[in-house]
């Protein structure tokens, strides 16, 4: 077993040391708020791993001071004790010991799926959930504008493509698009460059009939310039991908190739609430090479709770154009605001 005190401005930024010198599966075992000239954080904290000698740590991880000086005996029998605690600590669920003020808005956080190092890092900022709903707000906003409608105005003509892995939703959310821009009298049109997938041309082709929009399905670039000549009458052309790995790099340089073509293109990246949220924040630097305007996040109706919502706009740092909550076309969209999303998150308010 492995135990290092460290030392740091903030809680968050102890935890990060934490996480960076002894890994994961680190245990917190105290926390307290400290002065000594300047005011600081200390935090004691263990990973169960070969015996090594206790040191207490900054939170760049270098070596202040050693813990004592007990003959190596009573130091190894303390060490048992705090092996023994630890796992009684795993058992009943302790994951982390903070302040009381500041573990309330922790748990509070935490509860709605917030990732614990940003709950952390909110609550050492917030003393009343009015705070928490601030900073949260703030935090969505970052992405430097609001984003409404169906697409950003690029010339007359607007051309829209929709991205992310597979199984969020994306053709689904396009017919919900072409619905929407239907209903404000505009002429839509729907390429489909999704050919991989098992009746996923049939899904778009029925949504296209019953909207009365024309279709083209394609299986490549050289396609997809030839469609979107074909409907340069069109206010409005939705162009619905195949959902493949991020991590797939051909994938990402057949997308890339699509920008080539020289059309002006706005691209939405969708992201499922009910889906892997770790996986979605994991595919963001894979997604960085792509474009990317704005996000949007599908299938909240069926996610318990949205936390992953401020997860990934704190990581991905791009507007949210809208969320849809069914699978109801036309129907189940909303465009929204970060005042919208907070409540959704917190569930402090109307959603």
């Amino acid at each position: 077993m492995k135990i290092k005190k460290y030392q740091a401005k903030s809680f968050g930024a102890a935890l990060r040391a934490v996480k960076r010198e002894l890994g994961q599966d680190a245990m917190i075992l105290s926390t307290e708020d400290r002065k000594d000239g300047t005011s600081f954080v200390e935090v004691t904290a263990a990973v169960d791993y070969d015996c090594a000698e206790p040191s207490v740590m900054t939170d760049d991880a270098r070596p202040v001071a050693p813990l004592g000086n007990s003959d190596l005996s009573e130091l190894k029998m303390e060490i048992q004790e705090l092996k023994n605690s630890i796992e009684n600590m795993k058992s009943s669920g302790c994951e982390i010991s903070l302040p009381v003020d500041r573990k309330k808005m922790f748990l509070f956080l935490k509860e709605r799926s917030i990732k614990e190092d940003l709950a952390i890092g909110l609550a050492e900022r917030a003393s009343s959930v009015e705070d928490i709903e601030f900073l949260v707000n703030g935090d969505i906003a970052m992405g430097g504008r609001e984003h409404h409608g169906a697409a950003v105005d690029k010339g007359d003509r607007r051309i829209v493509m929709l991205i992310g892995p597979t199984g969020v939703g994306k053709t689904t959310t396009t017919a919900k698009l072409a619905s929407n821009a239907i209903g404000k009298g505009e002429k839509v049109g729907i390429i489909s460059l999704d050919t991989y997938k098992i009746g996923a041309a049939e899904q778009i082709r029925i949504y296209a009939r019953m909207m009365g929009v024309p279709l083209d399905i394609v299986s490549n670039r050289e396609g997809l310039n030839k469609s979107v000549t074909k409907f340069s009458d069109k206010d409005l052309i939705l162009i619905d991908t195949t959902g493949q790995n991020p991590k797939n790099e051909d994938y990402i340089h057949r997308m890339r190739g699509l920008y080539e073509l020289g059309h002006s293109i706005e691209t939405h990246l969708l992201f499922s609430t009910s889906g892997d949220c770790d996986f979605f924040i994991e595919s963001c630097k894979h997604y960085e090479n792509l474009p990317v305007d704005c996000m949007a996040f599908t299938k909240t109706d069926e996610a318990v709770k949205l936390g992953s919502i401020y997860n990934l706009c704190h990581h991905y740092q791009k507007p949210v154009a809208y969320i849809t909550n069914g699978q109801r076309v036309p129907g189940n969209i909303e465009f929204v605001d970060s005042r919208k999303l907070t409540n959704l998150i917190l569930r402090t308010g109307s959603a």
